[in-house]
């Protein structure tokens, strides 16, 4: 019996020791769900001796590397090795080949905008499931048969409590804090019964509860959200990274904590932007399957939000080091996609760097660098305030360029040696903190017991900021003139002022919602028949109309004709 057991002892033993020394974490989807930029490093299986580093010459560009055959195992798990030398990288030939942005030969209306992300179809669907939500649910019966204008109103009067943003929702019915933007549309009740009718997918229909999938509740909206965000040209340089849907509810499956973010409680999204903000391909993160997989999570994620890209353009994408690794990067680059990322201590695959302390003792802006066997990326090292590590396949050390930094001890600004890898990754990865920046502005949080509600508003918002941003781009792309550079030696004197008067969008002076008569003090010449001077103005596009002296000929015309017959 003694020996049973000590023999089952050593055989745990060993398996517990083969688990530490290849295990990791991190790399495993399920236990790593949680973690972030700043999650401690941790041993990463890959990780093999460095080989001997040997010198070379910098050439002219050249074309992209493919991955040997020992590469090619290495990213089919049968040999995990990588040989790094100390010598230049040689930038290969990285210009672009995918489609350009073109300007559209007239900016349409903000609401034309706005339907590009969100859609008539998708509001039809939207009201056809609220409907039948409140059918199901309620014991009588009570259809609350709402409307796609309806639902239209709905949205806008979300829209304007983010910017006028109060305790509750109530409040903006209440005597004191009245908002005649959002009281006028709709009343209290009929806003409260909505909100709890808002519904994107039949619970009766079992074909919509597909198996693992934890977001069926409003995946049918999502889907219709993502295919409008993937009709946009996509640019050349793109951001991955995650975002945080606030949720402290405890009614959800896909509920996440994440430290070190504003919002540690809520639901996790993977993005992918351009680098002026604009959401291309989007991912809700359900939670880790327990599956190892050979790029770990990350990796994973990268592959999938790149997989909407075209390949062989020779397209540029940046993240950080959550998701960058050097089977990564090889496995992108064979799409011809470039990747430039910060690089995580337990994830440089061999590749043996200067420590921190030796690049401290040399000074802000020292660096150490190394370049993969075959030339197919880089990784860099470079000490500022403390020391950062980046791997790219398409750029490293050269250009250097100045970076003004401030310095503590000699309280005055200096210029510290920048590697060329570092500006880029600074210039092109702030694409989702974009968004996300222009979202917690005016996002409004609406409380709601049912999880998925969330969502639906924040694709609002994303919805909101996306048609802001394209504007934007078609405004830049038409050459229309913005304020001035500052970076301008020689700037243009300032244009005399212009008086020039706003007409109403067509879509809203033909919309047919409330456009009421009111008084107002000033008289003003009838916009309809551009003769009678009236003192009535619509009271939604704010221009005189003499509609009461219009009704009252009118009546007056059609009595006359009546006598005459």
């Amino acid at each position: 019996m003694n020996r049973e057991k000590r023999w089952d002892w050593d055989k745990h033993s060993q398996f517990i020791l083969d688990m530490i020394q290849n295990g990791d974490e991190s790399e495993i989807e399920g236990f790593g769900g949680t973690s972030s930029d700043e999650d401690d490093p941790v041993e990463d299986p890959d990780y093999t001796p460095l080989n001997q580093e040997s010198k070379g010459e910098v050439s002219q560009p050249r074309e992209v590397p493919q991955p040997s055959t020992s590469t090619k195992k290495h990213l089919t798990g049968q040999e995990n090795k990588f040989s790094w030398r100390k010598k230049p990288f040689e930038a290969p030939d990285c210009t672009f080949k995918g489609e350009s942005v073109t300007p559209p030969d007239e900016l349409p209306t903000p609401l034309q905008y706005f339907r590009r992300f969100i859609t008539e179809e998708m509001i039809e669907s939207l009201m056809e499931q609220t409907n039948l939500y409140s059918v199901q649910t309620t014991d009588t019966l009570k259809n609350v048969n709402t409307t796609v204008k309806e639902l239209e109103i709905l949205i806008g009067m979300y829209l304007r409590m983010g910017l006028c943003q109060l305790p509750g929702n109530r409040t903006y019915w209440e005597n004191n804090t009245r908002c005649a933007m959002v009281a006028d549309n709709m009343s209290r009740n009929r806003f409260q019964t909505l909100l709890a009718s808002l519904h994107f997918a039949d619970n009766t229909d079992s074909s919509n509860r597909q198996e693992g999938d934890k977001c069926w509740k409003i995946r049918p909206w999502l889907d219709m959200f993502r295919k409008q965000c993937l009709e946009i040209t996509p640019e050349e340089y793109n951001s991955i990274d995650e975002q945080m849907v606030s949720f402290r509810g405890t009614r959800s499956p896909i509920r996440q904590y994440v430290k070190s973010k504003p919002h540690p409680w809520g639901f996790k999204i993977w993005a992918r932007c351009t680098s002026t903000g604009i959401l291309c391909d989007f991912q809700v993160y359900e939670g880790g399957t327990g599956k190892r997989t050979t790029f770990g999570m990350g990796g994973d994620v990268v592959l999938k939000l790149c997989e909407t890209l075209p390949p062989g353009q020779n397209y540029k994408v940046f993240a950080d080091n959550l998701f960058s690794s050097a089977p990564l990067v090889l496995e992108l680059l064979q799409r011809q996609i470039f990747y430039t990322g910060t690089l995580r201590s337990n994830r440089l695959s061999g590749c043996q760097l200067e420590d921190d302390k030796s690049l401290a003792k040399r000074g802000r802006g020292s660096f150490d660098a190394r370049v993969e066997k075959e030339g197919s990326m880089a990784i860099v090292k470079w000490h500022d305030n403390r020391s950062v590590t980046l791997i790219s396949s398409h750029t490293a050390v050269e250009p250097q360029d100045k970076a003004h930094r401030w310095s503590k001890q000699e309280k005055a600004f200096l210029d510290v040696n920048r590697p060329h890898i570092v500006k880029e990754y600074n210039t092109f990865m702030g694409g989702v903190d974009l968004i996300d920046g222009c979202i917690a502005r005016y996002k409004y949080n609406m409380r709601s017991r049912r999880w998925y509600i969330y969502l639906f508003w924040h694709s609002i918002m994303l919805a909101l900021v996306n048609a802001w941003l394209t504007y934007r781009r078609d405004c830049k792309l038409l050459g229309q003139r913005g304020r001035p550079s500052l970076d301008s030696k020689t700037p243009s004197p300032p244009a005399p002022p212009k008086r020039v008067r706003v007409g109403v969008p067509d879509d809203v002076r033909l919309d047919q919602v409330a456009h009421w008569p009111v008084k107002c003090a000033k008289r003003g010449r009838c916009k309809i028949c551009k003769t009678n001077a009236t003192t009535t103005v619509c009271e939604k596009c704010d221009v005189a109309a003499a509609v009461v002296k219009k009704r009252a000929a009118l009546q007056h015309q059609q009595t006359a004709e009546d006598k005459t017959q």
